[in-house]
């Protein structure tokens, strides 16, 4: 494959993700993963996932407890790519309100809902891992780990350096022109 072959499967493998976490899509899930057990997820509940088995139990879980009422809108700020290695971080807007007694099941991952619209535009921000190996060996694309966490309040300014995520946009920084693949699966 050619760096830009390379290039749009790991962004097609990105987009399909975070489309998938729309009304949590088991199957679209499933396909960006490698087979067995080697996947590692950091889930933004603060919790370790190991293999699509145990990812798969997770969403099962959260269809019954979380509706993703918009697609996500993720920014990506960096996608690198060395040999059959390559990691792409990215924040974002994660739309989703509580409708199971569980909700997101974590102390470190509480909603504060818009009672209005009953929904939490949450921030966060994500770090992926793909590797090309679709976990049998053959040398297809597929995301190896994914850790996703909680950005600070927007308006915050930053430690030591200042400046908000409010004054820099969502996927914005030095340099960076974040890229938006999500929603239709065109880029933006």
């Amino acid at each position: 494959m050619s760096e830009q072959e390379d290039r749009e499967a790991i962004l097609d493998l990105h987009r399909t993700w975070w489309e998938a976490n729309h009304q949590l899509i088991i199957p679209e899930m499933q396909s960006v993963f490698p087979s067995g057990d080697a996947y590692l997820m950091f889930n933004l509940n603060g919790h370790p996932y190991f293999g699509i088995d145990e990812k798969t139990k997770l969403w099962e879980h959260y269809q019954k407890e979380l509706d993703i009422v918009e697609y996500p809108d993720i920014e990506i700020m960096r996608l690198t790519i060395s040999g059959d290695m390559a990691w792409l971080a990215c924040e974002g807007i994660f739309p989703l309100r509580s409708i199971g007694a569980s909700g997101t099941g974590s102390e470190t991952w509480r909603l504060e809902t818009d009672e209005a619209q009953q929904v939490d535009q949450f921030h966060l921000r994500a770090t992926e891992v793909y590797q090309r190996d679709d976990g049998d060996g053959n040398p297809v694309w597929k995301m190896w780990h994914f850790h996703c966490s909680p950005m600070p309040p927007t308006d915050e300014s930053r430690p030591g350096l200042g400046g908000t995520q409010d004054e820099r946009g969502v996927g914005g920084g030095p340099g960076i022109t974040p890229l938006r693949v999500t929603h239709s699966g065109k880029r933006k």
